[in-house]
């Protein structure tokens, strides 16, 4: 069984489940570390369904007491099954086969983890790190962000002189969590509370764009620039590097292919209120952003073009054209950063 689940081939470690492990008056079959592998291999395979199922089977049938292994392995499936959901509806056009669980719009895997948490710890088992970070992951793509911030607090306050159990990928599902409801302001509070602790839990490129992305959402643009800018200080994100212009000549970008929508665009803003501080003076080049999608990018550079070229015209009134040797860049003239400066009041 452990060779099988190894192997990713869950069927054929169930299958000799099935066949072998029945437990008899004399003894166990079975031992603890064949039912977790088994556990865990099916959730690999995108079965959370078998995995949960012989977790609920594991003492009663095959007659073994689960263990902290054996309820992570299932948290974890669960996380992978809401994740897998959330990236169907996000593309509905792909098929994917399902349980009827699966498919099933009033099962929900984020309950599920919850759920075994809670059984952990009834069963006086104390859910480790990747246990905790799987059921705020799993609230997360599911958009239950109070039920995240839940988890995330019980973990802070039962935990609070290990410093191991100050994660950061849990602190930023939580933010994302609250971005997908519409929570900026406790998003915000997650955000300062990182800071405040400092160490391990130092905000990093993923926490920042998660949290502008939630400020801009809810229409915090202001907010969202001083936060990209703060991130910019702190070193957590560097939008500018060296590249080569349509004449070979070394020249300062602006580079945001890897960026959201919106930390791109509280970068561009945080720009041009630098040039409005700085004058006309500073302007000496066009400027060239890099958006993707171009010679050596991402899918990123489909949404992120359009949305650069709206922000400089609805914005600013200005007309930024796309490299013709590269549709991964946009250029900004300097005339046109020059008027816009002279414009608004700061001829230099």
């Amino acid at each position: 069984m452990i060779a099988c689940s190894k192997a990713d081939r869950w069927e054929e470690g169930l299958n000799l489940l099935l066949l072998y492990g029945v437990r008899t008056k004399r003894h166990h079959c079975i031992s603890t570390a064949a039912l977790n592998s088994v556990i865990a291999a099916c959730g690999r395979g995108a079965r959370p369904d078998v995995a949960v199922s012989i977790l609920n089977e594991m003492e009663k049938r095959y007659g073994v007491q689960p263990d902290g292994r054996s309820y992570r392995s299932a948290v974890i499936a669960c996380n992978q099954a809401e994740h897998m959901r959330r990236r169907h509806q996000e593309t509905s056009s792909t098929t994917l086969e399902t349980t009827d669980e699966q498919s099933d719009p009033s099962f929900q895997w984020w309950e599920c983890a919850l759920a075994l948490l809670r059984r952990m710890n009834e069963d006086g088992l104390k859910p480790d790190i990747q246990t905790l970070s799987s059921c705020i992951s799993a609230c997360e793509a599911a958009g239950q962000w109070q039920r995240a911030l839940g988890v995330l607090q019980s973990m802070i306050d039962e935990n609070s002189n290990d410093e191991q159990f100050l994660n950061l990928f849990c602190f930023n599902s939580a933010i994302s969590a609250c971005e997908k409801g519409g929570a900026w302001v406790e998003a915000l509070e997650i955000y300062e509370r990182m800071i405040s602790y400092g160490g391990l839990l130092q905000p990093n490129f993923v926490t920042l764009s998660a949290l502008v992305l939630a400020l801009s959402n809810a229409g915090q643009k202001e907010l969202a620039e001083s936060k990209y800018e703060e991130g910019v200080t702190m070193k957590i994100v560097n939008s500018w590097r060296m590249t080569k212009d349509a004449r070979g000549q070394r020249v300062k970008a602006m580079d945001l292919h890897k960026f959201n929508t919106h930390m791109a665009c509280s970068a561009v803003r945080s720009h041009v209120d630098s040039l409005l501080l700085r004058g006309n003076d500073s302007i000496e080049d066009d400027l060239i952003i890099i958006v993707g999608k171009g010679l050596r990018s991402s899918e990123n550079g489909v949404k992120l073009l359009p949305a650069i070229q709206n922000l400089w015209r609805e914005e600013y009134g200005v007309t930024v054209e796309v490299d013709k040797e590269n549709r991964g860049r946009v250029v900004v003239g300097a005339n046109g950063l020059r008027t816009l400066v002279a414009g608004r009041g700061w001829g230099g």
